[in-house]
């Protein structure tokens, strides 16, 4: 792409929509990484109550009887965690639909395309509006519902992983304040959690921020999609973060020219963080 007013307007319009993209990604990071924190915190005192029943039964059955109540709250906890991460999931991808939305809007007013030169808050929100009525409401019940069922993954495998861990603590002899640095709990500090060993929480921390990420992009770019579409651009191109951690599978694709009917999903896979730019030629 040459260096023109144009494309320097439009590179501008782009790393500002994936700078609000990011930021509301992080946003959603948050609310999970809330929740998640709760649970962390609500298991450790279960643990802590299991440590002292077990310390007054000599034999290794009786822990074991006491484990099952143990067992039972960590489900309890699961549960609980599962039912806030639902809460909020379809006004979220709502939300980054509308703000791909927008985003495309911004990009066409940098592009000075006509009709998109100057527009009034008034017209501005008409199309936002006028695109999301577009969008197929059983497309944006898939989105959240997909969601909702990789959250809901995450819920099971961290009850079956605290249950498993602390099992095979007790059966090993372990002490409690072992088993409960093996459980681990939720790390926000990016260093420490780098430092941090492998623990059940780390791991569904991880794939709670993951899935977050992904999942806010790929409605953001459906929404960029959709407002493309509304507008009558006909080829979009694809766009990388173009940056050291730019993986080989989407670097060859930086630049690609698509007809939009034929471009394929973003994020292309998870973690992925390209973005759709409609071609500046497309009036």
């Amino acid at each position: 792409m040459a260096d023109t007013p144009q494309t320097r307007r439009i590179r501008q319009a782009v790393a500002e929509a994936i700078k609000r993209r990011d930021r509301y990604a992080e946003a959603r990071v948050k609310e999970l990484t809330k929740a998640l924190a709760k649970a962390a915190d609500d298991v450790a005192a279960e643990v802590r109550r299991f440590g002292e029943k077990a310390a007054l039964k000599p034999w290794q059955q009786m822990r074991l009887a006491i484990l099952k109540d143990l067992q039972a709250e960590v489900d309890r906890i699961a549960g609980e965690l599962n039912a806030t991460w639902k809460v909020g999931v379809r006004t979220n991808v709502e939300g980054a639909l509308t703000l791909g939305i927008e985003d495309g809007l911004g990009q066409l007013e940098a592009m000075r395309a006509p009709d998109f030169q100057d527009p009034s808050d008034v017209t501005r929100n008409a199309l936002v509006k006028r695109s999301f009525a577009t969008i197929d409401r059983a497309a944006v019940d898939f989105l959240a519902n997909y969601q909702v069922q990789l959250l809901g993954d995450v819920g099971t495998e961290l009850a079956s992983s605290i249950q498993r861990t602390v099992t095979q603590g007790v059966l090993a002899g372990k002490s409690i304040p072992e088993v409960a640095r093996d459980i681990g709990g939720v790390v926000k500090d990016k260093e420490a959690f780098r430092q941090a060993g492998k623990t059940v929480f780390k791991t569904a921390q991880q794939r709670a921020t993951l899935i977050a990420r992904t999942e806010t992009l790929r409605a953001h770019n459906e929404g960029r999609k959709a407002f493309y579409k509304e507008a009558g651009v006909e080829k979009v191109q694809w766009l990388t973060a173009d940056d050291e951690r730019t993986c080989p599978e989407c670097a060859p694709l930086n630049g690609k020219v698509f007809k939009i009917d034929e471009a394929p999903e973003l994020p292309r896979h998870p973690g992925c963080r390209c973005t759709w730019s409609s071609v500046p030629s497309v009036t």
